[in-house]
């Protein structure tokens, strides 16, 4: 049942999220566009390069990154993983139990990111 609520959770602040990004006037389509695409590659940076990796990449580019960037902090800090460090800070102290914990919970979130972005926004990014 707790998996079930936790999951649910998962899609309610993902689809929040994305209409979010949709409805938010200073998104241009561009920018939105960007963002699907954005959201459809990170699981896979994550996979090939690590979560502190990722995030440190994310945090560099900026532009729509900054949308991913900020979405995995509001999931992070809500669930209670952490409140008074920036994301990259918070990633890099952790152990190595608790990065997989992280970085499967980031990979779960992104799931319902993905599913709701390529639902609900048109377009692909050029």
């Amino acid at each position: 049942m707790k998996q079930a609520v936790i999951e649910s959770g998962r899609a309610e602040y993902a689809l929040n999220a994305v209409k979010d990004v949709i409805r938010d006037e200073k998104n241009k389509t561009s920018k939105t566009k960007e963002y699907k695409s954005y959201v459809k590659k990170f699981p896979s940076l994550v996979l090939s390069n690590g979560l502190a990796a990722s995030v440190a990449f994310i945090k560099e580019k900026g532009g729509a990154y900054d949308l991913v960037y900020g979405h995995i902090t509001g999931w992070l800090k809500k669930n209670g993983f952490f409140a008074d460090k920036t994301l990259e800070d918070y990633v890099c102290s952790l152990k190595s139990d608790e990065y997989r914990v992280v970085t499967n919970e980031v990979l779960a979130l992104f799931e319902w990111l993905r599913r709701f972005a390529s639902g609900l926004i048109e377009g692909e990014a050029e």
